[in-house]
């Protein structure tokens, strides 16, 4: 299990310079990712940055909500900690309800794998990780220690494919899955 503090999460200006976004992690760590977790303070209406070739999972975690216009597909309001997903590729623009929101965000390029971004309420005893799949954990609500590591808000952990952690105490998650596509076998 890799735990990624805060104090080692990334700003970084928007592809569009709109704003910031704050970068929990990529893989690999570089502008053509395979995938990316990252958390945006957004202020103010304006287009999203492209993300051509990539699923887009995003949710707001505070703020009075965002509604997004997406490009043929009509417009959806974000509720917290409510999940909606979308094409990269799509023009998208973003408009306040009431105020700035932040958002949490899970991008995988789709000739890469898929991704879920989901919220989930554990409890102690639960195992976490999957045999398919990466995965990632980021703490809204809890706090325990374990394995060594504080877990709290805004605390984050990574799982390989096949590694598992079995929650010691109660916490609430964002979890994002992310799962590789399968290359045929040379042999095949």
């Amino acid at each position: 299990m890799r735990v990624i503090r805060p104090s080692e999460y990334k700003d970084m200006p928007w592809k569009n310079g709109g704003g910031v976004t704050t970068e929990i992690y990529s893989s690999p760590s570089s502008a053509a990712f395979d995938w990316r977790v990252s958390i945006a303070t957004v202020n103010a209406d304006g287009p999203f940055s492209a993300f051509s070739g990539y699923e887009r999972h995003i949710m707001t975690l505070s703020g009075d909500g965002m509604a997004l216009d997406i490009e043929g597909r009509g417009k959806f309001t974000l509720e917290p900690l409510q999940p909606f997903s979308f094409s990269g590729d799509a023009k998208v623009h973003g408009s306040l309800l009431q105020g700035a929101v932040m958002d949490f965000n899970l991008m995988v390029r789709r000739d890469f794998g898929s991704g879920t971004l989901r919220v989930r309420d554990c409890k102690a005893g639960d195992r976490l990780g999957s045999e398919k799949s990466l995965f990632l954990g980021y703490v809204l609500q809890g706090e325990c220690e374990a394995e060594g590591h504080e877990f709290e808000p805004n605390s984050s952990f990574c799982l390989e494919t096949g590694e598992f952690f079995t929650l010691p105490a109660p916490l609430k998650l964002a979890i994002c899955e992310i799962t590789p596509r399968l290359l045929p076998s040379p042999n095949a």
